[in-house]
């Protein structure tokens, strides 16, 4: 037991004492630019195995055993060494060795470079770019729903008798910016509620929309001819307006003599407060 105690105490002496063995070789290496110390450099020693060291302000410092060494240096931008030196040193015993390196621009691009691996500009600027991108949608996606929560809240409000234009031009205390999606034919069986109504009037297209303001604005009953006079359409042009706004529901002709009869339909007229 005292005798492997005393080999492992041993054993850490000489640990200890294995560096101090050996000589230091250290330096500084330079900006052949400015001759000032360039910091993040690589130093690389061809040791077994090989060492390497990134100097923090451009000092470095090793402890080899005698033998002959080249001491390489590499300063890198985006990946890429863009300032080389080397140099050749023997160690004869222990001691102290100054090996200052001054780095130019290499010429012989097939000099041995050290395996270091170095992120993408790409990849790294990226990161925070992918970040904002999806903090953007997550904002967008809230106001979105919080625009639909306060549509639902204010479209349940009673507009009373208010016409077609004073509801899709933001005049009433329901203005509406933003619609849901909704049918631009609701069912004749649909229960309205006014916020259906309103959605669909503001998702109507402006020529259809201005026939149901005229039509509104007389009482939810005119004549073909008379809506022609106060449209600034043609008489083919008024024919299919109302067509189409007949075909939505909002309204149905009736034949009278030689001309129609508009009507604005009944679940309508309670809504416009007729």
């Amino acid at each position: 037991m005292q005798a492997s105690a005393k080999l492992l105490a041993l054993l850490i002496l000489l640990s200890f004492a294995y560096p101090c063995s050996g000589a230091v070789v250290h330096g500084v290496v330079y900006n052949w630019e400015n001759l000032k110390p360039l910091p993040k450099a690589v130093i690389v020693v061809n040791t077994t195995p090989e060492q390497k060291y990134v100097t923090p302000d451009g000092h470095y410092s090793f402890n080899l055993p005698p033998g002959h060494y080249v001491i390489r240096a590499y300063y890198y931008q985006n990946g890429r060494v863009v300032l080389y030196a080397e140099d050749n040193v023997t160690i004869e015993k222990n001691g102290s060795y100054i090996v200052d390196l001054i780095l130019f621009p290499p010429l012989n691009f097939n000099f041995t470079q050290p395996n270091v691996e170095f992120p993408s500009p790409q990849t790294v600027q990226s990161q925070p770019n992918n970040r904002i991108n999806v903090a953007a949608v997550v904002a967008v996606c809230f106001v979105a729903i919080v625009s639909l929560a306060i549509l639902r809240k204010f479209g349940k409000l009673d507009f009373g008798n208010k016409s077609s234009k004073d509801i899709y031009s933001g005049d009433s205390e329901g203005e509406v910016k933003e619609t849901e999606s909704v049918p631009d034919v609701l069912s004749e069986t649909d229960e309205l509620r006014a916020e259906d109504v309103k959605n669909a009037i503001v998702c109507l297209p402006d020529d259809l929309r201005e026939a149901l303001d005229v039509i509104v604005s007389a009482g939810g009953r005119i004549t073909q001819k008379e809506l022609r006079s106060r449209l600034k359409y043609s008489e083919a042009k008024v024919s299919l307006i109302l067509t189409d706004l007949e075909r939505r529901g909002y309204i149905e002709k009736v034949k009278k003599g030689r001309g129609n009869v508009i009507f604005l339909k009944d679940k309508y007229r309670k809504f416009f407060g007729l």
